[in-house]
């Protein structure tokens, strides 16, 4: 690889929603490798195929089936090195403060999501250093 050349991060963004999900790709923007996953089962199935190359994982908190929560709590434990961050449009506040107490979540971001926002969070989150494996 040249020095010009540069890898970019790979993010995982889980949410039911389709647009969710476009906007969130777009938003990212080029300086990284988005995969999307509209839910935690495909989720978890992408990791398994791409997980060593992901850096960062975006999930939504409401979702039909496991919510995100529940898959922030499993990929924490199958894959520490990935930076976890939950995104939620309704304020349940019990849920995620277990959520942040438990270590699982780096960030917590509520929507609507801005552009700025995801640039930010995603520029912090690929910025720190990795995990230790457990």
């Amino acid at each position: 690889m040249s020095d010009t050349q540069q890898v970019r991060p790979t993010v995982v963004y889980v949410d039911d929603e389709e647009l969710a999900r476009k906007y969130f790709a777009r938003s990212a923007g080029n300086a990284y490798e988005v995969l999307l996953a509209e839910s935690a089962d495909e989720a978890l199935a992408l990791l398994s195929r791409e997980g060593a190359r992901v850096s960062v994982l975006v999930t939504d908190f409401r979702m039909p089936g496991r919510h995100g929560d529940a898959l922030l709590r499993q990929i924490a434990q199958a894959y520490p090195q990935i930076v976890r961050i939950l995104v939620t449009a309704f304020a349940d506040k019990d849920a995620l403060l277990d959520a942040l107490a438990s270590g699982d979540v780096f960030r917590i971001l509520e929507k609507p999501l801005s552009v700025s926002m995801v640039r930010e969070v995603l520029a912090a989150a690929t910025a720190r250093p990795p995990s230790a494996p457990n």
